[in-house]
């Protein structure tokens, strides 16, 4: 849905199997790498995606979901790529150059674009593009449903060099993560207005500039094809196309088993993952994964508004219960997640969960009674209106329902009573959490290596009715001051130690209250080579392809 962490990350590691068993080793991605001149010329990859947006722009509101961002990645300048460590560097076949200078506190970024680069309707890739997508983004017009404004806030002017193919943009205060922006890229031909930013990529793709280009969408089969680009300037894709799938979880497994997909995400569903090992000329891949599963609380809510209730309700969920019901058939060890911006193994990670991360039902009980939510019969109640909230899930996701059932159980312990509410796994963005429709939810957000950059659009507090990425809808000056911090220091160090104030600041909210790092676990093909766990790195679609 979003992007989280940044740096190296040693948690998890993979194995290869003929569907019998597995084995752990530390890594920090797994992709059977193979040289290029080991692989076959051709093919297609049968790639399962949990859902495939109508909006296909990644960086509209309704677009910011990881299956978007992997997909269109195939098709759209990914200017920037991260290596397994979380190193972030320019892609060469979109950026000649880049330098960054200070002038008295000013920073300047000037792109120098590759002279090869251009869009499937014939125009080069300039510096209108750029500039394009800063309009769009920048905060300044609120027709554009932007999914992020961090950093193209900050930036005063994007501007023609001694070019169209040199841009050179001026920040208003430096931003340490320039890196995160412009990234993909979309043309200035299509989303060059708010009509055409929040509309032209909606079940259609019209103009691309990757490795791969559009060519078909079918609703009804629930797929999107895309077929090699002969008019692509860097290596030749390896494979002939890709054929996106949108699959229930349910059937995931199923779907392996029987060859309708040539691979499956396993995430933490224990069914799917006993079902895909089994599989003949299998392989298991694992990678410490940038993202965390969580409950999300709506601060808008009548009774999630207040947020001792908030705090009450994080106290008495026992988030190590949850992680060892999620994890412990995978092979995965259990850990709970003390931090909302980073991982454990990264640079500058702490603990903060303190005590609203901290399983104390009695604690609980205090901190509703103090509210005015008081006991009566068998739950609690406040001017006569019962302490009862809603769990809104998607219906096709077991580990949702396991962990419903869970918080079920011990909320009740403490007097609130939730209600489970399990709806189609394609309109649990549109239609509930987006709008606010819902008092608690659980998802997954997915990171990026770009701590700031990725979160800010989560925590930020909302503004002239744009929420950006706040699903909760919660927030406050203090955190936005130390993200703004955070993300205008050029010290690493000191960055850090802004990111951690603003993450304790967001665990005292209890608005997003992290559960456990989720594992990325893929199982194979053993004959898929260069894809599969990436972790931190980019996926280098020009290289996936089947051994020969």
């Amino acid at each position: 849905m979003a992007l989280t962490t940044a740096g190296a990350l040693l948690l998890s590691g993979c194995s290869a199997s003929d569907g019998e068993n597995s084995q752990n080793t530390a890594t920090v991605d797994s992709l059977n790498s193979a040289d290029r001149s080991e692989l076959s010329s051709g093919g297609t990859l049968k790639w399962p995606v949990e859902d495939i947006t109508e909006n296909l722009n990644s960086h509209h509101v309704d677009g910011s979901n990881i299956d978007t961002d992997r997909i269109m990645s195939s098709m759209m300048p990914v200017i920037m790529k991260a290596d397994p460590a979380g190193n972030v560097s320019p892609d060469p076949d979109y950026l000649s150059d880049v330098k960054v200078t200070q002038d008295s506190g000013r920073q300047t970024v000037t792109y120098t674009i590759n002279p090869k680069a251009r869009w499937t309707d014939g125009e080069a890739i300039s510096y209108r593009d750029f500039q394009a997508l800063w309009r769009a983004g920048n905060g300044k017009d609120s027709a554009y449903r932007t999914a992020s404004q961090t950093g193209y806030d900050l930036i005063s002017d994007v501007s023609r060099g001694a070019s169209d193919t040199e841009v050179v943009v001026s920040f208003a205060s430096p931003f340490g993560e320039w890196k995160s922006l412009f990234n993909p890229l979309y043309p200035a031909s299509v989303i060059g207005t708010a009509q055409g930013f929040n509309e032209g990529y909606v079940e259609k793709v019209p103009v691309t500039a990757g490795p791969f280009k559009f060519s078909a969408l079918d609703p009804t089969a629930k797929t999107l094809s895309v077929a090699r680009d002969p008019a692509w300037w860097g290596e030749r894709t390896m494979l002939d196309g890709i054929v996106f799938r949108s699959l229930e979880e349910s059937v995931a497994g199923s779907a392996f088993a029987n060859g309708e997909v040539d691979f499956v995400n396993i995430g933490a569903n224990a069914s799917v993952y006993a079902q895909a090992t089994k599989v003949k000329d299998s392989q298991v891949l694992r990678a410490g994964a940038p993202n965390f599963r969580h409950f999300t609380l709506n601060g808008q809510g009548k009774i999630l508004q207040d947020v001792r209730v908030r705090r009450a309700l994080a106290r008495a969920v026992d988030r190590e219960v949850i992680a060892k019901s999620a994890l412990q058939s995978l092979d995965q060890a259990a850990a709970t997640l003390g931090s909302h911006f980073l991982f454990p193994g990264q640079e500058g990670y702490q603990d903060n969960a303190g005590e609203i991360g901290t399983f104390d039902p009695e604690a609980a009980k205090r901190e509703l009674d103090a509210a005015g939510w008081k006991m009566d019969g068998g739950g609690r109640t406040k001017d006569g209106v019962p302490l009862k909230i809603r769990l809104v899930i998607p219906s096709d996701l077991q580990e949702a329902a396991n962990e419903g059932k869970l918080l079920q159980t011990m909320l009740a312990r403490v007097g609130i009573s939730l209600e489970i509410q399990s709806v189609p796994g394609a309109q649990l963005f549109d239609k509930y959490i987006i709008p606010g429709d819902y008092d608690v939810t659980a998802f997954n957000w997915f990171g990026s290596a770009f701590p700031v950059a990725a979160n800010q659009p989560i925590y930020a507090a909302p503004e002239n009715g744009s929420i950006q990425l706040n699903f909760a809808r919660v927030g406050s000056p203090e955190i936005d001051a130390a993200m703004n911090r955070a993300s205008a220091s050029l010290d690493s160090k000191e960055a850090l130690q802004e990111i951690n104030k603003a993450d304790s600041l967001v665990w005292q909210e209890a608005a997003v209250i992290p559960l456990y790092q989720s594992p990325q676990i893929v199982v194979s093909k053993k004959s898929l080579a260069n894809f599969g766990a990436n972790g931190f790195a980019s996926i280098k679609y020009q290289d996936i392809g089947f051994i020969k």
